[in-house]
């Protein structure tokens, strides 16, 4: 069933032939700094196992498939689940414990910088119920449990004309472990809707049904009508689950959208510590943050009067970095992730990549040097 509302969605920006860099003076836009850094890679020889969640399992088997094309004896490869490994994706900034529990992994030295953002949404299986639209409130009552069943006055009031008798309750589902979509979710209805969610920040939820596993999860949401779940988008769309739409100053956004996850990535916060690590905040509001995004590089063209309003809702995933003089295949690996070329092997696996303006502050973290040559 749809809804005759108006939804912002990017257009995407054909590709044509660049102009000839010559005789700039810096500093430079931040995509011609990533440009200069793209010949940068040393490649290796071996294979890296990458430790990641559930939610991005097979991603690795795109980013090797690239790396392939560059570098002919270097592999990467997905280790088994609850491996330690010298390299390892989070869906979320690493906590103080979890940096502790990678030192004792890696006590040569330790390199943390973000990988890539993906979107995060509510997912409902109500069959022929596509293109609901929730505020904030209301998702906050549904997560809270103060709103368990599809004909509440505030669901009807936010979708007017759509037909919610007769449906199961509400029955929300989550993992049994903190995630970075709940984190990402969480910290947005904080921002929004304080009054209805009152839980703050946080990686759990308090109510509803628990599962070990991500399969375990999506497996219960695609089986059981009136189910809802916080779970990536590219999760729910690989599912053919439906999402929920959210207004934004007033505009309803679509989660479809590619383009729109790459003007929301950029309303994250980026935090750098004296060892020069970064780490960057859920982004959440759907509005960049001044110097955090450029929409020339991001490769978007607004419609005429459509404001810069992307997907509200963005978890930022973050690499942890083995750095061993005497085993280089982790670092080689991990700058890899961050050229071009990587994010864009992660694209196609369904998430967003780091806009230019944070991509280029990885380089100095993960050892990159503009202007220097590749081993191939």
């Amino acid at each position: 069933m749809s809804h005759n509302t108006r939804s912002i969605r990017g257009i995407a920006l054909v590709a044509v032939a660049a102009a000839a860099l010559a005789a700039c003076t810096p500093p430079l836009p931040p995509d011609v700094l990533a440009a200069q850094a793209e010949n940068t890679i040393v490649c290796q020889k071996g294979d890296q196992p990458v430790a990641l969640p559930d939610d991005f399992v097979g991603s690795m088997g795109l980013l090797n498939g690239a790396l392939g094309g560059v570098c002919t004896e270097q592999t990467v490869s997905e280790a088994a689940r609850g491996d330690a490994s010298t390299l390892q994706i989070l869906d979320h900034a690493p906590t103080v414990d979890e940096l502790a529990v990678f030192k004792q992994t890696c006590p040569t030295g330790t390199i943390v910088v973000p990988a890539f953002g993906y979107g995060v949404a509510l997912a409902y299986d109500i069959i022929g119920l596509e293109g609901l639209i929730l505020p904030p409130d209301v998702i906050a009552g549904i997560l809270s449990g103060a709103i368990t069943t599809w004909e509440d006055p505030a669901i009807a009031a936010a979708n007017p004309g759509v037909d919610l008798t007769g449906l199961p309750e509400i029955s929300v589902l989550s993992l049994d472990q903190p995630t970075g979509s709940v984190e990402a979710m969480s910290a947005w209805l904080a921002k929004e809707a304080p009054a209805a969610w009152t839980g703050g920040t946080t990686g759990t939820l308090a109510v509803g049904t628990r599962f070990p596993t991500v399969t375990d999860l999506m497996g219960e949401l695609v089986a059981t009508e009136g189910t809802v779940a916080v779970v990536p988008i590219f999760e729910a769309v690989n599912n053919s689950v439906p999402v929920a739409s959210v207004p934004v100053q007033g505009e309803i956004v679509a989660p479809d959208d590619t383009q729109l996850l790459k003007v929301g990535i950029g309303a994250t916060a980026v935090t750098k510590d004296d060892g020069g690590n970064i780490t960057a905040a859920p982004a959440i509001g759907g509005v960049p943050v001044e110097g955090n995004f450029d929409l020339a590089s991001s490769k978007i063209v607004l419609a005429e009067g459509q404001p810069l309003i992307g997907w509200p809702i963005v978890g930022m995933a973050h690499l942890l970095v083995c750095d061993d003089p005497a085993d280089p295949l982790p670092l080689s690996t991990a700058q890899y992730i961050v050229r071009l070329a990587g994010q864009g092997s992660l694209e196609a696996f369904g998430v967003t990549p780091l806009p230019e303006p944070i991509r280029v502050q990885t380089f100095p973290a993960l050892k990159v040097t503009v202007g220097a040559s590749a081993t191939r």
